[in-house]
């Protein structure tokens, strides 16, 4: 009988120190009133590891999806084509694999750096051919 009582004692202190422990960490809360896209859109001039030149990229909101952005002449793909797409998650915007341009793959992400510019670091494959990128975009 006290074994029976020992192991519910314990039981209820576990799930009460579990409820506890859980109530502690910090929670995520997204305020529905702020676009957090805001800061990533605009006309960005971009400087290039894999083409070594200097472009534009425009990154506008999709009314589509409040998370994410369309990115125009992205790796420098001509404004004929359809955009790349980003979804911003905080001060990050993530790639997902997609295909741009003329039949060109992309996958990568870019996070907004504290001096108001974006780190991109991302895959690209032309052709047969694949690299791993890195640009910096500055207003």
């Amino acid at each position: 009988m006290k074994n029976l009582i020992s192991n519910k004692l314990i039981l209820a202190l576990t799930l009460v120190l579990g409820v506890i422990l859980y109530s502690c960490t910090e929670d995520s809360i997204v305020d529905p009133g702020i676009d957090y896209r805001e800061k990533f859109l605009g006309t960005w001039t971009v400087e290039e590891s894999c083409i070594r030149l200097n472009y534009e990229v425009a990154i506008e909101a999709d009314s589509t999806d409040d998370k994410r952005v369309l990115l125009y002449n992205f790796a420098f793909m001509g404004q004929e084509f359809n955009p790349a797409y980003g979804f911003v998650s905080g001060g990050t915007v993530n790639l997902p694999q997609q295909s741009i341009g003329d039949g060109w793959e992309i996958k990568g992400s870019g996070t907004l750096q504290s001096d108001n510019t974006i780190i991109w670091t991302y895959y690209i494959e032309i052709g047969a051919n694949g690299s791993n990128c890195q640009a910096n975009f500055q207003h």
